[in-house]
């Protein structure tokens, strides 16, 4: 399973990302803001899971979520 962790702070996405490791998931890429967030997304269309932020700069984790609904 491929997850997607959205967050434009460093260290919410390490702490995400570790925690989701020690869940054992192995499989697990970033982005900063939701603008890197639907890059990674169309970079990888295999995303099983989007976490993401809400409040975020360039494109919030909403506006993520209704692009994503709408594609």
């Amino acid at each position: 399973m491929k997850l997607l962790v959205v967050d434009d702070s460093s260290t919410m996405r390490r702490i995400i990302k570790n925690t989701l490791a020690r869940l054992g998931y192995k499989d697990i890429i970033e982005g900063a803001d939701g603008v890197e967030g639907w890059d990674q997304i169309n970079t990888n269309p295999d995303v099983d899971m989007l976490i993401t932020d809400w409040n975020m700069p360039e494109m919030n984790g909403y506006e993520v979520c209704e692009i994503l609904k709408s594609d």
